[in-house]
């Protein structure tokens, strides 16, 4: 894409969204380590200068795709109720099977930006803990045995789940379809969690 003249006046929102459009788009064909704020710009049609109008570095723009994805996986509802967990799930398995490679890249970018990976590590203990709340609760229902350790217990299902999707749906060419996907992991929870 060329460089818009600089008559062209593109307004602010539309702006953002051209480089976060951008930049998803580049890490979806490539990695983060390849990223610059050149090739963004490029892909965007926008003049180099208005990426730091916008984003402080690549680190931020990877950080508002995250909060995207992070804003978008958790359903509404009393989180101790099966619907709930099943309602996440559902979501989580269709954002993967969208975006898997940009979440590949997103969990790549962690591995070598210290801000992106303490984000990409706060979103993961931010979700470990709504899991904790559901084991308590359910622990405290009697509808499963008490673990030695409930935050252990729910940070290895979130990392499981992770894993899982990124391995799914992360290359781009899925390894299962999304209904299996759903199955299985509502297979899993389900049953550490007490609902069936």
């Amino acid at each position: 894409m060329s460089t818009p003249s600089r008559a062209t006046r593109v307004p602010k929102a539309e702006a953002r969204e051209r480089i976060r459009g951008a930049a998803a788009r580049l890490l979806t064909r490539g990695s983060y380590r390849d990223l610059s704020v050149d090739a963004v710009m490029a892909e965007a049609g926008l003049a180099r200068t208005l990426f730091y109008r916008h984003f402080d570095g690549l680190p931020a723009v990877a950080l508002s795709l995250l909060e995207e994805f992070r804003d978008s996986m958790v359903a509404g509802g009393d989180p101790t109720q099966p619907g709930y967990l099943r309602r996440t799930l559902e979501h989580a398995v269709d954002v993967a099977h969208r975006h898997g490679p940009l979440l590949r890249a997103i969990d790549d970018a962690a591995r070598h930006d210290a801000e992106v990976e303490r984000a990409y590590r706060g979103y993961q203990a931010w979700f470990t803990d709504v899991i904790a709340g559901i084991y308590r609760t359910n622990i405290a229902s009697g509808l499963v045995r008490d673990v030695p350790d409930v935050d252990a217990a729910a940070m290895a299902l979130n990392l499981m789940n992770g894993a899982f999707l990124l391995e799914a749906f992360g290359s781009g060419e899925d390894r299962v379809t999304p209904e299996v996907a759903v199955e299985v992991l509502w297979t899993i929870w389900a049953r550490v969690l007490g609902f069936e």
